[in-house]
């Protein structure tokens, strides 16, 4: 487990093969391969996030895609679009955006993504 810590401000992109929690700031793309992405609860992203799975409790606006599942947690702020198999909506979460849960859409935009990010493959 990957953690970017709370003073910590990234611009660009973001890769990791392994658990990551952000509890920071980044702004770009966040991609994980394979794991879970945990966005904490101080954490405020303003990215593309690509992971297996997904856990927001803290601010994210951009587009979400997990190959599994999605989790917006209480407190957690949403601004964007969330696509995936399985999402969540906990009590007391925010969301403003869309919503895709067909399979070939979400393969798609992985592919798509890939193919605009040769290390995000």
């Amino acid at each position: 487990m990957t953690t970017i810590g709370r003073q910590i401000v990234i611009d660009g992109e973001v890769s990791s093969d392994e658990d990551l929690t952000i509890e920071g700031r980044v702004r770009g793309y966040v991609t994980v391969r394979d794991a879970t992405l945990i966005i904490d609860a101080p954490g405020r992203v303003e990215a593309d996030l690509r992971a297996a799975r997904i856990v927001i409790q803290g601010v994210v606006e951009g587009a979400i895609t997990a190959t599994e599942r999605i989790e917006l947690a209480p407190g957690s702020a949403v601004e964007g679009s969330l696509s995936a198999s399985v999402i969540v909506l906990l009590d007391g979460a925010r969301f403003n955006g869309t919503i895709d849960m067909n399979r070939r859409t979400i393969a798609a935009r992985v592919a798509d993504y890939r193919a605009g990010h040769p290390d995000a493959g």
